[in-house]
């Protein structure tokens, strides 16, 4: 009597396995995407809060070198922002890792921000504004 020592997988073996990957891929990828927005946008909440670390510091500058009373317009000026913008790490062109990023509101009080709204455009993308309320001590958008 002749063995049939034929080693292999037969097609519907195959086909069974790649229908079970597939399934797999099909409930990976939706979730793999959704940690990359989350992460993405956890970037964004970082930079806007570096630059409201940099605006304080750059107030705190200007009260250091005489300044009583610091006011937004004393801020949001063209030097202003690029100070704060240099100290975040920003291009010459207030991109950071492709990102242009801007101060577009801010409110102090007693040399205090409470509040400032930056906004962060991808480059070819719609930009998002992310408001920091100092009562609330949180970011929203």
């Amino acid at each position: 009597m002749k063995k049939n020592n034929n080693k292999g997988f037969t097609l519907v073996e195959l086909i069974v396995v790649l229908v079970i990957l597939a399934i797999l891929a099909a409930i990976l990828v939706p979730t793999l995407l959704g940690y990359i927005d989350r992460a993405r946008s956890e970037k964004d909440y970082s930079t806007a809060q570096s630059v409201r670390v940099a605006t304080q510091a750059y107030i705190d500058e200007l009260y250091g070198k005489g300044k009583d009373t610091v006011k937004d317009t004393d801020v949001l000026t063209t030097e202003g922002k690029a100070a704060i913008f240099k100290l975040v790490g920003t291009t010459s062109d207030n991109k950071i890792d492709g990102q242009k990023i801007d101060i577009t509101s801010l409110t102090i009080k007693e040399n205090q921000i409470t509040a400032i709204t930056v906004t962060i455009t991808p480059d070819g993308g719609t930009a998002k504004t992310y408001k920091y309320d100092s009562t609330k001590n949180e970011w929203t958008n």
